[in-house]
């Protein structure tokens, strides 16, 4: 996992990534500020008139919007990585894998479709990872481990598919479920960092790639691209 984090980190400032991060940079503001927006008006709808004590009605509900939202924020924004996805790929393949066939690529409905679908799945998880908040050790963990397993089952199954049909996808991804899950685990926590959280879908894109090639390799060192 190191090696392959390193790799992607030597290529964020080549200049045909430049592009793409001001892209996700812009996205995953956006992304946060809509999430805030929403749920203060969720809270502040919610709570009554109360005379002297609105003004601290109105701040305690854009503070707890904050909170949920930086909760919310790592999730929901690595649901438009099929977006991008592709044409971050194909940039690191380009320098790492330059003997690869061209990759069929996903479809512009099937990544959005998975998004939709991966979008859904990870409010639910979450919403219902909610009922361990008032135990403080046991949300962090259950947020790092949920939010790890699915993050790094998208990020695998995107890339994968790009390659493999889906049987043979999820065959390797089976044989590599707990290294999975550390390096999802490691995506969900650099999503919780101020600024990095920003430009992580695409850093994350870049790791999974190399990752793939490598359990790909391992399994059929012959292997070939389609």
């Amino acid at each position: 996992m190191v090696h392959a984090f390193v790799r992607a980190l030597g290529q964020l400032f080549d200049r045909r990534i430049l592009g793409v991060l001001g892209l996700c940079a812009l996205l995953s503001l956006l992304v946060f500020v809509a999430l805030w927006w929403l749920l203060h008006w969720l809270l502040t709808s919610v709570l009554v008139e109360a005379g002297p004590v609105q003004t601290a009605l109105d701040w305690f509900g854009a503070f707890a919007a904050v909170v949920a939202a930086w909760f919310l924020f790592p999730v929901v924004t690595s649901a438009f990585v099929g977006l991008f996805l592709d044409r971050v790929a194909r940039i690191v393949e380009a320098r790492h894998y330059p003997g690869l066939p061209p990759a069929t690529g996903l479809p512009w409905h099937h990544a959005l479709l998975a998004s939709l679908q991966f979008l859904g799945l990870v409010l639910l998880a979450n919403a219902l990872l909610l009922l361990l908040w008032f135990f403080p050790i046991a949300y962090p963990i259950g947020f790092f481990v949920v939010n790890g397993l699915l993050l790094g089952r998208e990020y695998f199954d995107l890339v994968s598919q790009r390659r493999l049909g889906l049987a043979a996808a999820r065959s390797l991804r089976r044989r590599h479920e707990s290294e999975l899950l550390l390096t999802g685990a490691a995506f969900t926590f650099l999503l919780t960092v101020p600024l990095v959280n920003l430009i992580t879908p695409v850093f994350a894109t870049a790791a999974m790639v190399h990752r793939f090639e490598s359990w790909r390799h391992a399994q059929s060192p012959h292997a070939g691209g389609g």
